[in-house]
């Protein structure tokens, strides 16, 4: 299994964790994705067709949903073992401590004091990687913003909206299902 870490950022300050990987000595390769981007390591080995057994992390930036909830953002190096590729292993270490010079907002560990969970909605409290805020992410969570796991889906998204309304909170964007007149025809509001 990888190793995953998860932050907090806002959409706009998430490039700090891309800019990160950018400027290190050893220059990955850069594939942008929807939701992200892939980086390949070729100076450690080469790509297999099992990304487990590949030089390569994923990153997946938050986005905004909903009109006041921000996914949390996660970077997955990805081979296994890690260990497997020791110039990876050694970014995966250096990356950890950089991370982990931010505020940790979320852990499982047992003298971790969870002031911040009334924030963390969905299934964000599910995963055990910890939760890091980064400066303008912890600043939105000290404004009382909130978070969402980045794969929670259209379901969870429903719910937690509907409690962030009966809590009075403004600007929630509910997806709403409705026939449209049209034979079986279902219209989707975001």
């Amino acid at each position: 299994m990888g190793t995953t870490y998860r932050f907090l950022s806002t959409v706009d300050e998430a490039s700090a964790v891309l800019n990160w990987f950018r400027e290190l000595a050893d220059r990955p390769v850069e594939s942008v994705r929807e939701d992200g981007v892939l980086f390949y390591f070729r100076e450690f080995g080469s790509l297999d067709s099992d990304a487990k057994k590949s030089p390569v992390l994923n990153v997946f930036l938050p986005v905004r949903k909903r009109g006041v909830l921000t996914t949390i953002g996660e970077v997955h190096f990805l081979a296994t073992p890690l260990s497997a590729f020791h110039g990876l292993n050694k970014i995966n270490k250096r990356f950890r401590a950089w991370l982990a010079e931010n505020p940790c907002v979320y852990s499982h560990g047992p003298d971790f004091a969870h002031e911040w969970d009334f924030f963390l909605e969905g299934s964000a409290k599910n995963w055990d990687p910890e939760i890091y805020a980064l400066p303008e992410g912890m600043a939105d969570l000290q404004r009382g913003s909130y978070f969402v796991a980045a794969n929670d889906n259209d379901s969870v998204l429903d719910r937690v909206c509907r409690a962030l309304e009966l809590r009075g909170v403004e600007g929630v964007q509910r997806l709403t299902t409705r026939c449209n007149g049209l034979a079986g025809g279902v219209q989707r509001d975001r």
